[in-house]
């Protein structure tokens, strides 16, 4: 590859665009030999990228990312900028299965509709547009109040607690992006949203749950605690202190990929022995997997902890509970 068009393939997520072919001296009968042979891959019309390019993309979840630079770079409209599901994307936020494929923009002139892309017409204030990956986005804060319009509640509130989490975004932020929305369509199921997030969920199944318990009119756990019982220190995903049970909201991907270099056989054996610790120590367990959120598992679920609940034990607490809402950063 021409030394130019690697360059600014690099700045573009692998994405070169016609531009970038006519500065480096390409040609369009040296495209289709290309594209042809197999080396590149036209992702529109006037934007393409090395296939090794795209299989790594792919591989590593960030197609995209690289199909909304390839929208920006042949669209060039400067006043259009990602908005919506593309923003949470670039953001790095987890966002539903259901929605694909269109890359979402806003632009404060026209709405545009083309292959592949939407553009909304939208007011873009000043503060709610900014860059990121090198590329034209809303704002973190606005990007959660433009999902959180048009998503379910269950979808927008586990995007709006992934971007909350370690104060990534602050509740100030969040409030001020809601003002800016006033009397736009959805912007009363954004303030739910809103309401319902917090700075303590780690996963998607942990923002569920919360969701259940609030629907079921159920006490919410401190979140996101250390507990010490002995020589043992336990992350925990909530506590019910006075009751002292402990949230787990368990996912496979700890025992299909245990941290620090383990096998599954030692993250498995390691945490039987700290649950012994802890229930020696008067903690009790309530544990969630994403099946006892679907409608057959609930109520079984929501049973066992009501039960819990329902009872205080006596004596001293045989344990410490310090924060643990800043132990880790979320990825991405």
């Amino acid at each position: 590859m021409h030394s130019f068009l690697r360059l600014a393939a690099e700045r573009q997520h692998g994405v070169v665009c016609t531009r970038d072919l006519v500065r480096a001296g390409i040609g369009p009968q040296e495209v289709r030999r290309l594209v042809d042979a197999g080396a590149w891959v036209r992702l529109r019309r006037g934007a393409f990228v090395a296939t090794d390019v795209l299989a790594a993309a792919d591989a590593e979840g960030r197609r995209p990312v690289l199909e909304a630079s390839a929208v920006v770079l042949t669209l060039a409209r400067p006043s259009a900028v990602l908005s919506g599901l593309s923003a949470a994307r670039v953001w790095g936020l987890p966002t539903p299965r259901r929605l694909r494929g269109t890359v979402t923009l806003t632009d404060p002139t026209q709405h545009r509709r083309g292959r592949g892309y939407e553009v909304t017409h939208a007011p873009l204030p000043p503060g709610s547009t900014t860059t990121r990956l090198g590329l034209p986005v809303t704002t973190l804060a606005r990007t959660v109040v433009d999902c959180a319009r048009e998503w379910t509640l269950e979808e927008a509130l586990i995007l709006t607690d992934a971007a909350r989490w370690g104060g990534r975004l602050a509740e100030a932020e969040l409030a001020e992006a809601l003002v800016e929305a006033a009397g736009q369509r959805g912007v009363a199921a954004a303030r739910r949203v809103a309401d319902l997030s917090c700075d303590g969920a780690d996963s998607p199944l942990e923002t569920r749950t919360r969701l259940r318990l609030v629907e079921a009119s159920i006490e919410i756990p401190q979140l996101q605690v250390v507990v010490v019982a002995g020589p043992v220190t336990w992350e925990a995903d909530g506590l019910w202190r006075r009751q002292r049970v402990l949230m787990a909201c368990d996912g496979r991907v700890k025992y299909r990929d245990p941290w620090g270099g383990r096998t599954t056989e030692q993250a498995h054996w390691a945490e039987k022995r700290q649950r012994e610790a802890l229930i020696a120590a008067g903690l009790r367990f309530w544990t969630v997997v994403d099946a006892d959120l679907d409608d057959q598992g609930w109520p079984r679920a929501l049973d066992r902890l009501v039960r819990l609940l329902a009872q205080v034990p006596p004596g001293p607490p045989l344990f410490r509970v310090l924060d643990g809402r800043r132990r880790r950063p979320r990825a991405g």
